[in-house]
């Protein structure tokens, strides 16, 4: 893989590229512990072999066809009650990344995978470190399938199977780019809520979930400040965090 040449102004400058890995996230994260990292610094790598996803899922890829990185970030100035705004600014600078790659159909699902249509496309995986009251620093895992063509029994898609032609270096580049925008509001205090539900896969459409044991339908009306689904339905309960409702396709 050739060095990346993001035009932003320090998400990606520093890259740490390993031809094989664990896991992206656990490399940044270790760099994290260590004390000292420059911010922003990208990890990307051709393969990993134990790759995690939410809800302690394992991130499975093929070898050189997907885009598997973290970033590591310095989110001192964020306070640990909007530790959620940080996934916001990271779904909505990968779902602008997709788009200028040509994914017209782009959805963000709760709270930040990465949908064509109904199939997952991309996932990712933020992990907080702590200072009291504040985040200490963060790594945001990015994880966006690109030329694989075969996901065994998973309701996924690629890039190229939804007619989008982009090589890997192109798409993380523009991944750094479009986050950096997101990120800097972030820091500047921007409420991003207003850019993130227009694009969520199911907002005011009825749909099926379970919750639990229980199916049942529902239509999704937002998400409180907290970042919990608000889902519209006859259970009692309107407020999930999430591992309590899942989608059903």
């Amino acid at each position: 893989m050739l060095k990346l040449q993001p035009k932003s102004l320090f998400v990606g400058q520093k890259q740490i590229y390993l031809p094989h890995c664990h896991s992206t996230n656990d490399v940044a994260s270790g760099l994290s512990q260590n004390g000292t990292f420059t911010d922003g610094t990208l990890v990307i790598t051709d393969y990993q072999s134990k790759g995690r996803g939410q809800r302690g899922t394992q991130w499975e890829g093929e070898p050189g066809k997907n885009l598997m990185m973290s970033l590591l970030l310095d989110t001192s100035f964020l306070d640990m009650a909007r530790q959620f705004d940080l996934s916001l600014c990271a779904a909505l600078g990968v779902h602008a990344a997709l788009r200028s790659a040509g994914l017209a159909n782009a959805r963000i699902k709760w709270p930040n995978d990465l949908y064509a249509g109904n199939r997952k496309i991309g996932g990712i995986l933020i992990e907080n470190t702590l200072r009291e009251s504040r985040l200490r620093s963060s790594v945001v895992g990015i994880g966006i399938n690109i030329s694989q063509n075969t996901f065994g029994s998973l309701q996924a898609s690629s890039l190229s199977l939804e007619g989008c032609i982009v090589d890997r270096d192109t798409l993380a580049e523009q991944v750094c780019f479009y986050f950096e925008q997101y990120y800097l509001r972030l820091q500047q205090g921007d409420d991003l809520r207003r850019e993130y539900l227009p694009v969520l896969l199911g907002l005011n459409e009825e749909r099926e979930y379970i919750s639990g044991n229980t199916k049942f339908t529902g239509i999704i009306r937002g998400i409180s400040e907290t970042g919990q689904l608000i889902v519209e339905s006859e259970l009692p309960r309107k407020n999930f965090d999430i591992k309590e409702i899942s989608f059903c396709f």
